[in-house]
């Protein structure tokens, strides 16, 4: 039988040693929920302890949701991989690059696979001028139409150039959008959250469900922690606009039915499918190694990661990894992690909301990581 008390006993340390106000992890172990642990406070006043119905800002943990649902899409014929992305939003065709000083149209080079693998040309920047104009214009503007506005700048390089941290995954909505027909959070709740029966994430949380979500911090410089407020951190670009990398509230629950399913192939334990095993496998084969000269990748998780559809991926274990070898997942800004290891169908959901937090990623990411597979005896 499986033994958590190691890792229990780690998730008491973290409010003492790393003044964590807040975590809640799950572990799957075969579809199956094995072990779930709460710790911290779900108010700022740390009067109110963290119960398994609050919900966290997924941040970029919203990112392998986006890609599996567009994944499902292609398993029944509305989007292709290599797809050009001017297919579904025609503006994009006019996608460029300044070159020397010139301005080189490059758009109908741009692919879905470039989306899903972050080498579309994109950055970060959510603030430059066509993109502040339009919110400033049009306050509810659609995601479609906000995502046509970051083509109206040049982008930072040719479209498979090279990998860089991006808006890929909210154009990718937008695609994805054009292609089914319905607003993508419409999609995700028919097609993943509903088979899934994962209540309680979404992108616009009810009155009621904002009333649970716990109280969010930053790290500030003097690493002291301030409190912030129950929004989407700067992604939330207009009143309508919904971030496939960054946009999903969810309890931790929720988050980690999807991740039990994706760590079994894509189907959950009550038979649901979600994705056919597959496509789960295509998500974690690694993209980058002979489809960008120099991907200039680097994963939180360590060197041996590389990088698959919207997801890194464990290529090899010499670093003594105890996951296996194609384990996938992301991390968010706020510190939510997930682990989805189809090979030992383990599964790992951890939420809690703390931004710049300088513990997450090569920290305590990890070490939850190998204290779940060592209390499993999984080898």
């Amino acid at each position: 039988m499986a033994d958590f008390s190691a890792l229990k006993a780690y998730m008491d340390r973290l409010p003492i040693e790393r003044d964590l106000p807040a975590g809640d992890i799950i572990v799957y172990h075969k579809g199956e929920q094995v072990f779930r642990y709460l710790v911290g406070y779900a108010d700022g006043a740390k009067t109110v302890p963290l119960a398994e119905d609050n919900l966290y800002m997924l941040y970029s943990c919203s990112k392998p949701i986006t890609v599996a649902a567009a994944l499902q899409m292609m398993e029944r014929g509305l989007l292709g991989l290599d797809d050009p992305v001017m297919k579904y939003l025609p503006e994009y065709a006019d996608a460029y690059v300044i070159e020397d000083g010139e301005k080189v149209v490059v758009g109908h080079t741009m692919t879905v696979r470039h989306l899903m693998t972050m080498s579309a040309g994109f950055d970060y920047n959510v603030n430059k001028p066509a993109v502040v104009a339009l919110r400033e214009q049009k306050p509810d503007a659609t995601t479609r139409e906000m995502v046509a506005a970051f083509v109206q700048e040049p982008l930072q390089f040719r479209p498979g150039a090279r990998w860089e941290y991006s808006l890929c995954l909210d154009v990718l909505v937008a695609v994805a959008e054009v292609a089914c027909g319905q607003r993508f959070g419409e999609y995700l709740q028919e097609n993943i959250f509903a088979p899934l029966g994962a209540k309680d994430i979404t992108y616009w949380p009810d009155e009621e469900q904002r009333s649970r979500i716990a109280a969010q911090y930053v790290c500030t410089q003097d690493k002291t922690l301030k409190e912030i407020g129950k929004d989407t951190g700067g992604f939330l670009l207009s009143g309508q606009y919904e971030s496939g990398g960054a946009g999903l509230y969810a309890t931790n629950e929720a988050l980690g039915r999807f991740v039990a399913a994706m760590s079994c192939g894509g189907v959950a334990a009550d038979g649901t499918r979600i994705l056919q095993e597959k496509s789960v496998e295509l998500m974690h084969t690694e993209q980058l190694k002979g489809f960008l000269d120099n991907p200039g990748y680097g994963s939180g998780a360590g060197p041996n990661y590389g990088y698959g559809l919207g997801v890194r991926t464990l290529l090899n274990r010499n670093n003594g990894e105890p996951s296996h070898v194609g384990e996938f997942g992301w991390d968010g800004a706020a510190g939510a992690y997930v682990l989805m290891d189809p090979d030992a169908q383990v599964g790992i959901a951890y939420c809690q909301h703390t931004k710049a937090w300088p513990f997450m990623y090569w920290g305590i990411h990890n070490e939850m990581r190998d204290l779940v597979y060592a209390a499993l005896g999984v080898q």
